[in-house]
């Protein structure tokens, strides 16, 4: 957070003066709409400058990551379809802190207008400039190779991107620009601690996640590193990026089927960890749907032998044509009653299980 306010004032110092009307808040209303700056350093991201006024410096964290990448990807544009010099590109760049604000009531407002004057620059044809083939592959890699520059490397395009916002964000819709100097000393420290543009980074063992304060509630809410009770509602806590396995494996209020629901045994509202406890006090219950399966399996299995010996013996009594029929039907109530005895055999052992319990 300290290296953060410290890059920001840096920053804060390139911007423009321009006229503050003190809020009731005690911060201020700059209205800079159709104000101008001198001549933009065309130096690289790091310059230093002169003076810097008595602002507020924070500024939305994930707005200016987005828009220090974009500086990267325009000034890398520039330089590969525009036939540019990097510190020329840089130059244009710095250049958007100079130009004129609209005071047209209809039209872009705020970082829209940034982001369009960014678009114009990127399609922007120098001359010199030419037709390059892989376009995107090639901007790609002139970017990397400028962010291993110093004068092109985060740090300083954070700055820069800073001082963007300062700029177009007349409404301060995404940074502070709170007045400091309507404050006092004890007023000042309350702010910096409680500004909800002061960068945090979550409490949660094991996310790096840095944002705004504003978002520290929403982020919270999601974070997959935060800690929380299980969704079942068993006593386990756990990470929230780990509930999704929990409540599949081994949750003790996963809902569960009883071992003997083939037997039908139906037990309702049973859960993984009463399995054990069911089983125990359903014993007896459950040898009686196992004897009672056993008993209807003999009975079909006693309809299906006599079934296949009136067969067998119709067989012998028919024709040589009818004779194949015949064998391809007691085949098929051979195949019955091995499923059946399979089954009987499955019953008989699931009956001494129970019983052994």
């Amino acid at each position: 957070c300290q290296t953060i306010q410290a890059m920001a004032r840096e920053a804060a110092a390139a911007e423009p003066t321009v006229s503050t009307n003190t809020d009731p808040a005690g911060g201020s209303s700059r209205d800079d709409s159709d104000s101008t700056v001198g001549p933009a350093d065309e130096g690289g991201c790091d310059s230093e400058p002169a003076s810097a006024p008595a602002l507020c410096e924070f500024a939305d964290v994930e707005t200016l990551e987005l828009l220090s990448a974009r500086l990267l990807n325009t000034m890398a544009t520039r330089v590969v379809q525009g036939g540019l010099q990097p510190s020329d590109a840089m130059a244009e760049v710095r250049g958007l802190l100079s130009e004129k604000l609209s005071s047209a009531k209809k039209g872009p407002r705020g970082l829209a207008v940034l982001h369009a004057r960014l678009e114009k620059l990127e399609a922007r044809r120098s001359f010199g400039g030419r037709f390059v083939s892989n376009a995107a592959d090639k901007v790609a890699g002139k970017a990397r190779e400028l962010e291993v520059r110093g004068e092109y490397r985060h740090g300083g395009r954070q700055r820069l991107a800073l001082q963007l916002v300062q700029r177009y964000d007349t409404t301060r819709e995404w940074h502070c620009g709170c007045d400091m100097e309507q404050l006092g000393s004890t007023e000042r420290e309350r702010h910096l601690t409680s500004c909800v543009f002061r960068p945090v980074g979550c409490s949660h063992a094991g996310c790096t996640a840095l944002f705004s304060a504003r978002y520290e509630a929403a982020h919270d809410g999601s974070c997959e590193f935060k800690v929380v009770r299980c969704a079942l509602g068993c006593k386990e806590s756990l990470p929230r990026r780990d509930m999704e396995a929990h409540v599949a494996g081994p949750c003790a209020m996963r809902p569960a089927e009883c071992p003997f629901r083939a037997l039908g045994c139906l037990a309702p509202g049973l859960v993984q960890g009463e399995v054990a406890s069911h089983l125990e006090e359903a014993r007896d219950a459950h040898l009686q749907l196992a004897m009672a399966r056993l008993l209807q399996q003999d009975q079909e299995l006693s309809e299906l032998r006599q079934a296949m010996t009136e067969m067998r013996a119709a067989a012998e009594t028919t024709a040589a044509t009818s004779a194949s029929a015949a064998a391809s039907t007691i085949a098929g109530l051979q195949k019955k009653i091995a499923a059946l005895e399979a089954g009987q055999a499955a019953a008989q052992a699931a009956a001494k299980k129970s019983a052994a319990q």
